[in-house]
């Protein structure tokens, strides 16, 4: 379903800044795999997913959703088939629209937008019924701004929009960790609960070690642009996060904590 295939990214190359981003990273998700991506900061973890989603070109290598190379095709044209719920809840929804209005915007990603009216009854109805399912009352609240919800609100609310138009491909970017621990575990719940129902293929870039384990059916962990470790089902089921900090330990050179693993 994804495949990424031989990538490279190479920051500011043959200046002194220059900065290899990923090297030769390959990794392939068939239909309705969950991978977890961990690793420290500028490990490239972030590259990957803004490779796929269109945000960055690689310098070489190929990326394929469902067979097709998507390599050349601009963000905005890949918005149908790849979608994305980032770190930052005020990154996903337009504040000063209604959560209709933010669901209407959704609805039509990927689409050419003509000059029909964005909310009818039927998608309205439709919006309230897609909304029961994040259980936070927001069926009722359609008209409420987006700028008024709470943040686990509005990243529950994002995780909504990214997957409502159904995309082959769904890429979480650290979207718990700037929640409170009870929101967090409020939107990883959902999370588990869309991917599921929608059968997504999903790639989920997290610093919580033990989310990571818990979360999905296979596991990557990158150091300085590459792939060092991969864990498929059995094997994820097996670790503990002292494993996974035992093995950045080895990488680094140093005894890591959680803390140092966010530095």
């Amino acid at each position: 379903m994804l495949s990424i295939e031989e990538v490279s990214k190479t920051f500011f190359a043959g200046t002194v800044n220059e900065r290899r981003a990923l090297v030769e990273v390959d990794l392939r998700l068939q239909q309705g795999d969950v991978v977890t991506v961990i690793g420290s900061n500028g490990a490239g973890k972030s590259t990957v997913l803004n490779t796929v989603a269109g945000r960055l070109v690689q310098d070489s290598g190929s990326v394929r959703v469902d067979g097709r190379e998507i390599s050349r095709l601009p963000e905005h044209r890949r918005a149908a088939q790849v979608g994305r719920v980032f770190q930052d809840p005020m990154a996903g929804t337009a504040p000063h629209l209604t959560i209709e209005e933010n669901l209407a915007l959704a609805d039509r990603r990927g689409r050419r937008r003509g000059l029909a009216r964005g909310v009818t009854r039927a998608r309205r109805e439709r919006f309230a019924e897609a909304l029961t399912v994040l259980e936070l009352g927001l069926e009722d609240r359609l008209k409420a701004k987006v700028g008024l919800l709470s943040g686990g609100q509005r990243q529950a609310l994002s995780l909504l929009m990214a997957t409502f138009s159904e995309p082959k491909v769904l890429l979480l970017d650290e979207h718990t960790a700037a929640l409170d621990p009870q929101r967090a575990e409020l939107v990883t719940r959902l999370t588990e609960s869309v991917i599921a129902e929608k059968e997504l293929t999903t790639l989920m870039v997290t610093h919580n070690m033990a989310q990571a384990l818990a979360v999905g059916n296979r596991l990557v962990m990158m150091h300085e642009g590459r792939i060092v470790l991969e864990l498929d089902a059995e094997a994820k089921r097996k670790a503990t996060p002292e494993d996974l900090l035992a093995e950045f330990s080895r990488l680094k050179g140093a005894v890591l904590d959680d803390k140092t693993m966010l530095q």
